[in-house]
């Protein structure tokens, strides 16, 4: 099926991404569609390239970035391990854009019942919506993160003119457990926005909350199936090529690390990097960030470690916690391989798989809240959704 939607890159492309450079690029460990698909249950992951950009009128020049970020993405050194990665090739635009949005949709529900990583190089953030439809029918509690400047709820007259977020959370059936929505500025977002993400009990990370405390996105996306990003996140002066560029944002070395956090999550099947507009770039600065974002996501990959707390394993120590407002204590679970942390948030037996125990990823920072006879926010949001 993946190959009636996918256009392979042609010899003279692959060509190009060579440029002559060192056999230990990542160039020389990557397989490249040339026309006759291998067998992709053979690789870990799937590089993707969807050439589409006119969901609306701004986005267009959109739809170069996949070859214009591969010409980067290629030259830079393979990792240290070894992995086996696929580049698929294009989705080019179809009829309509609709048309595009089922190919991307049809092409990843087939990698994630592979359970095949996918990471998808847009085109425009409307593509976000058919990536997290991909997951229908085969995650049944969906949890996604967003990283973008801004959090659009409202909607346009023509259904198909609808911003993806609403497409998201209004998807039937319904599979959607959470959004967290992170590096938003708030002169970006209406009230009325902001309102309904607290009614749902989505996560909600502020630029400002986030700049010199990044590693408080970790547990986020430690949590995620999905993830995507938007380099409208990024201030203008580390990723000119985008539409509108702010001169606030995340920084590029923000957002890779939010890429190798995504790339440690042992849940995370599928990433995607949209809103680079090569026509708007400078000395391709932002297709090489792009690019280097793809990398640190592969190298996060790469050092992943199933550290999740088990009852027979022996590598996490355990924390209890008592609460003044609460009638019972809190757990904590910190694991002695990793130093991550995670938290037990009570849940119905009969519907629990971990005996009435949900467990949660947090940070150090939620266990000294707890400390603090606070109750985490974290804690609360999962306890109201659960």
């Amino acid at each position: 099926m993946i190959n009636d939607y996918i256009h392979p890159l042609s010899a003279n492309q692959i060509r190009l991404y060579d440029q002559g450079n060192s056999s230990k690029t990542l160039f020389h460990s990557t397989h490249f569609n040339d026309g006759k698909l291998p067998d992709i249950t053979g690789f870990d992951m799937v590089i993707l390239g969807v050439k589409e950009d006119r969901f609306r009128p701004e986005f267009e020049g959109c739809a170069l970035a996949p070859d214009e970020v591969r010409k980067e993405l290629y030259s830079l050194v393979k990792p240290r391990t070894d992995i086996r990665i696929l580049d698929l090739g294009n989705i080019e635009a179809g009829n309509g854009v609709n048309d595009s949005h089922f190919a991307l949709r049809q092409t990843l529900a087939e990698l994630n019942r592979a359970k095949i990583l996918s990471i998808v190089i847009g085109g425009s953030q409307d593509l976000i919506a058919a990536q997290y439809a991909s997951f229908q029918g085969i995650t049944p509690n969906m949890q996604l993160v967003l990283v973008d400047a801004k959090m659009e709820m409202q909607t346009f007259d023509e259904p198909a003119k609808n911003n993806y977020l609403p497409r998201i959370i209004a998807h039937e059936p319904e599979f959607l457990f959470n959004i967290t929505q992170a590096a938003y500025q708030g002169h970006f977002v209406e009230p009325e926005t902001y309102d309904a993400f607290e009614r749902m009990n989505f996560d909600m990370l502020r630029l400002g909350s986030l700049r010199g405390n990044m590693q408080e996105i970790e547990p986020y996306c430690r949590n995620a199936n999905m993830l995507a990003m938007s380099m409208q996140a990024i201030k203008a002066s580390n990723s000119p090529g985008q539409l509108k560029p702010s001169p606030n944002g995340i920084s590029g070395e923000e957002a890779c690390q939010i890429s190798r956090y995504a790339g440690l999550s042992n849940d995370l099947m599928s990433v995607g990097f949209y809103d680079l507009n090569p026509t708007q770039d400078k000395n391709n600065v932002t297709s090489g960030l792009m690019a280097q974002m793809i990398w640190y996501f592969i190298e996060g990959y790469t050092n992943r470690r199933n550290d999740y707390p088990i009852a027979e394993s022996k590598d996490y120590l355990i924390y209890h916690t008592t609460n003044k407002n609460m009638n019972h204590e809190l757990t904590f679970y910190k694991s002695v391989l990793s130093d991550r942390w995670w938290m037990e948030v009570p849940y119905p037996h009969e519907r629990s798989k971990h005996e009435g125990k949900f467990i949660v990823p947090c940070s150090y920072k939620d266990y000294q809240t707890a400390q603090n006879d606070e109750i985490p926010d974290r804690w609360m949001k999962t306890f109201q959704k659960l």
